[in-house]
C-alpha cells in the first residue's frame, strides 16, 4: 500500500516502544538503503538533504525543510594569527544517531562535529591501512621487525622514497638472472585503474607517486583461473580494537584461463587482474548465476565448498589464518589509530562512536599461502548481480544491527520522517525478539552535547577531587562492558564472527594471545620510533637516498625543479571544540 505523499506504508515497531535510530547516509549507498528498509529504520534523512544543493532536486527524494537543511560551518580562530583551526558543520536539527557516509561527502567536518551519542562509518587514522602507499609502508615496517608473523605481505617498494631499495634489489636478482615480475599501482587509483605491468624497471617513471610489487606469478587456480577474495571486516572499537569478520564474501575471477607473467603477456589484463570493473568488459565474463559456465563471481561459501569437495582443501585451516592476517593487519596501525581517535574525542569514555567495514583483497599461492593486496575502505555496495543483491544487503544489516546505534523517539520526529524505499526488499532473516535486553542495558549511558558531558565531569570533580580518576576509570569500564555484553549478544543474530578479542579453547587461546602480545608491542614500538624521528628527518634521509642512486641528477634537476618526497604527516588532528548549544538534548527526543 502507498501513502499519499508516494511512499510505502510505515511498518510498525515490533519491540512496541516507538524508538529507532535516526540514519542519514549517502544517496549512492544502495545496500544501505536496503539495510534500512530491512531492519525497519524508517526514520532517515540523506546527506544530500543536510547539505547545500545547487537548486537540482531529485524527484525521488522529499528534501527536508528548507531550515534544517542549511549548511552553517563555524570557523574558530586562533587568537594568536587569527587564521581558523577548525571549522565545525551544523546542522540546525540534528537528531540522527547514526551516518553512512563514503569518500564524496565530508568525512571530516562529520568527524568534527559529532555528538557524544553519535556514530560514524569512519574510524580516524585508518587512513593508515587503506590508501596503498601507507599499507605498504606500515607493513613493510612490521615484517622486517616480525618476518614470521608477517610472511603474508607481497614485497613492496613505494615511490619515490623506496627507489635505491628497489633498484638493488633488482640488480641482484639480474645478476642471478631471476628478475621478477612487479606490478605498479598508482597511489590513488581504484577498480584496477593504472595499474601495469613490467619486468624492466627502467620504465618505471622515478618521479612519481607509485607502489611497486612484486607479481604473485604462482596463483592458486580455478578451473584454469585466477581469483581473489574479497573479506569484509568490521572495528566496532578503537580503544581498545575490537574486530569483527563477516563470514560470507566474494570471489572474483580473471576471465582469461591463467599463463605465468612473459613479456608476450603482460598488457592481457584479463588474465592478470581480477577486479570485476574490468573483467566485466570482457566478452568472456559470465555472470555467477549463468549456466555456461562457472562464472567470474562466486560466493566464498561456493568456492569453499568446491576447493574441499574437488581440490581436498581443508578450508577451515585456511580460514583461520585468512582471520590471523586480518587481525595482524589491523594491528600494525592499531597504536596510529587509538592515539587519532583519544585526540580527536578526547572526552569520549565509550570508545564506539567510530565504526568501519572495510573489505579486505587476499590471494592465494600454488601453496595456499595467502596474501594481502589491498584494503578497501569503500568497498562496493551496488547491487549489480543477483549475488551483490544478496550479500551486501546482508552485510550492511548486519553491521549496523551490530553497530547498535541509539534510538530516537519516533514521535518527536515525526514531521521530519523520511522512508527508506528500494526496490530490492528483503525481508529480515533473523529478526531479534523483543525481549533479548529485557534483563540488561542495550546502551550505555551517554549525554546530548559534550557540555552536558563536561558539567557532569566538574560536578564529579568537585564531590571528590582525590577520587575523581577513579571515578572517569570506573564509568569507561562500566560503558565498556555494556556495549561489549551488547554485541555479544546481537552477533548470533548477524553472520559476524569475532576474531579480536581472541576466542577459542583455553590450550589454544593461551598461545594465540601470546603470539598477538607479541604483534601488539612491536607494533607500539614501530610507531613510538616513527614518531620520535619526525616527519621532517625521515623526509630528507629518504630523499637523500634515492636522490643519489638516480645516474643523472642534473637531468632530473633540470626536468622536474625541487622536488620533495611526500611523507604523511604525523601531526596531532586539531582539538574539538564544544558544539553550539541549540541542540534538542537526545532526551527530548
Amino acid at each position: 500500500p502507498r501513502m499519499a505523499s508516494g511512499g510505502p506504508e510505515e511498518p510498525k515497531d515490533p519491540s512496541g516502544r516507538g524508538c529507532k535510530p535516526v540514519m542519514i547516509y549517502s544517496s549512492k549507498c544502495i545496500a544501505i538503503n536496503v539495510a534500512v528498509q530491512r531492519l525497519r529504520w524508517t526514520h532517515l534523512q540523506r546527506i544530500s538533504d543536510n547539505l547545500p544543493t545547487d537548486g537540482r532536486i531529485d524527484p525521488y527524494i522529499r528534501p527536508c525543510p528548507r531550515d534544517l537543511s542549511e549548511w552553517k560551518p563555524k570557523a574558530k580562530k586562533s587568537k594568536i594569527t587569527g587564521m581558523p583551526i577548525t571549522a565545525i558543520p551544523s546542522f540546525r536539527f540534528r537528531p540522527w544517531t547514526i551516518c553512512w557516509v563514503d569518500l564524496h561527502e565530508q568525512t571530516d567536518e562529520v568527524l568534527m562535529g559529532l555528538l557524544p551519542h553519535q556514530k560514524v562509518n569512519k574510524a580516524p587514522g585508518l587512513c593508515e591501512l587503506v590508501r596503498k602507499k601507507r599499507l605498504g609502508v606500515n607493513l613493510t615496517r612490521l615484517a622486517r621487525a616480525l618476518p614470521e608473523q608477517y610472511d603474508f605481505v607481497p614485497k613492496t617498494w613505494v615511490l619515490p622514497r623506496d627507489w635505491g631499495l628497489l633498484s638493488k634489489e633488482a640488480n641482484m636478482l639480474k645478476r642471478k638472472g631471476k628478475m621478477p615480475t612487479l606490478i605498479i599501482k598508482p597511489v590513488s587509483g581504484a577498480r584496477g585503474q593504472g595499474i601495469w605491468m613490467t619486468k624492466d624497471i627502467g620504465k618505471i617513471d622515478l618521479t612519481s607517486s607509485q607502489v611497486v610489487q612484486t607479481y604473485l606469478n604462482n596463483p592458486h587456480l580455478i578451473y584454469g583461473h585466477k581469483f581473489d577474495m574479497r573479506v569484509y571486516a568490521l572495528i566496532t572499537c578503537n580503544a581498545p580494537l575490537r574486530l569483527y569478520v563477516y563470514r560470507e564474501g566474494i570471489a572474483r575471477f580473471a576471465t582469461e584461463r591463467y599463463v605465468p607473467a612473459s613479456e608476450e603477456n603482460l598488457e592481457t589484463l584479463y588474465m592478470h587482474l581480477t577486479n570485476y570493473s574490468i573483467n566485466k568488459k570482457n566478452k568472456k565474463f559470465t555472470p555467477s548465476d549463468s549456466k555456461n559456465g562457472p562464472g567470474s563471481k562466486w560466493s566464498l561459501t561456493r568456492l569453499f565448498e568446491y576447493m574441499q569437495k574437488e581440490q581436498k582443501v581443508d578450508t577451515g585451516k585456511l580460514w583461520e589464518r585468512m582471520k590471523d592476517l586480518i587481525l595482524k593487519t589491523f594491528i600494525s596501525v592499531h597504536p596510529q589509530i587509538q592515539s587519532r581517535y583519544k585526540r580527536l574525542f578526547p572526552m569520549d569514555y565509550t570508545g564506539g562512536m567510530c565504526f568501519e567495514l572495510v573489505g579486505f583483497d587476499i590471494m592465494l599461492d600454488s601453496d595456499l599461502n595467502a596474501y594481502v593486496l589491498e584494503v578497501n575502505r569503500n568497498p562496493s555496495l551496488n547491487m549489480d548481480t543477483d549475488l551483490d543483491k544478496a550479500l551486501k544487503g546482508n552485510v550492511t544489516a548486519d553491521t549496523l544491527r551490530l553497530v547498535n546505534p541509539y534510538p530516537v523517539d519516533c514521535k518527536k520526529t515525526d514531521k521530519f520522517r523520511k522512508m527508506a524505499t528500494t526496490k530490492y526488499y528483503q525481508e529480515d532473516p533473523s529478526p531479534l525478539p523483543p525481549d533479548l535486553f529485557k534483563d540488561t542495558p542495550r546502551h550505555p549511558k551517554n549525554y546530548a552535547t559534550w557540555e552536558d558531558l563536561r558539567y557532569a565531569s566538574r560536578q564529579a570533580f568537585e564531590r571528590n577531587q582525590k577520587g575523581y580518576k577513579a571515578w572517569q576509570l570506573r564509568r569507561e569500564v562500566n560503558a565498556r562492558k555494556i556495549r561489549e555484553a551488547a554485541e555479544d549478544k546481537l552477533v548470533p543474530f548477524t553472520k559476524f564472527e569475532r576474531i579480536y578479542p581472541l576466542i577459542g579453547k583455553p590450550e589454544e587461546l593461551k598461545k594465540r594471545q601470546a603470539q598477538v602480545d607479541i604483534c601488539f608491542e612491536k607494533a607500539r614500538q614501530v610507531w613510538a620510533e616513527v614518531d620520535k624521528e619526525g616527519v621532517k628527518p625521515a623526509a630528507r634521509k629518504n630523499s637523500k637516498r634515492w636522490y643519489n642512486d638516480w645516474p643523472d641528477k642534473r637531468a632530473f634537476e633540470s626536468s622536474t625543479g625541487s622536488h620533495q618526497t611526500q611523507q604523511h604527516n604525523h601531526a596531532a588532528l586539531p582539538p574539538t571544540t564544544s558544539p553550539p548549544t541549540a541542540i534538542t538534548p537526545i532526551s527530548d527526543l
